[in-house]
């Protein structure tokens, strides 16, 4: 199978490129995902420890009965919140007059 990806290449110091690569594990992606997305805008998000799917389960058991309707209810706004925020990789928020990026200190 024949791609069009190209590949891009930069330079960084032995101690950003392991903040680079612990950053890229953290999140579950190899280097070039996790580059790929911050470079899109994109923060990716850390995998997250067991606990955290254990107790999704748990709040997940609240939207059965004999729960009242009204904690049923609560419980899938909670669990949407929490998938969009822990779960789904999100554009970053800027700010108007702020930037992705930080400028060099000199150069163009």
């Amino acid at each position: 199978m024949k791609t069009n990806s190209k590949g891009i290449f930069f330079t960084a110091n032995e101690r950003e490129k392991e903040r680079i690569k612990k950053n890229a594990a953290k999140c579950g992606l190899n280097t070039s995902e996790y580059l790929r997305q911050r470079a899109l805008g994109y923060a990716p998000k850390a995998v997250l420890p067991d606990a955290f799917f254990h107790f999704c389960e748990k709040l997940d058991r609240l939207c059965e009965p004999p729960f009242s309707a009204e904690v049923n209810e609560k419980a899938v706004a909670l669990l949407a919140e929490m998938d969009k925020v822990f779960l789904r990789p999100q554009k970053e928020q800027v700010n108007e007059g702020e930037t992705l990026w930080q400028p060099p200190d000199s150069g163009p």
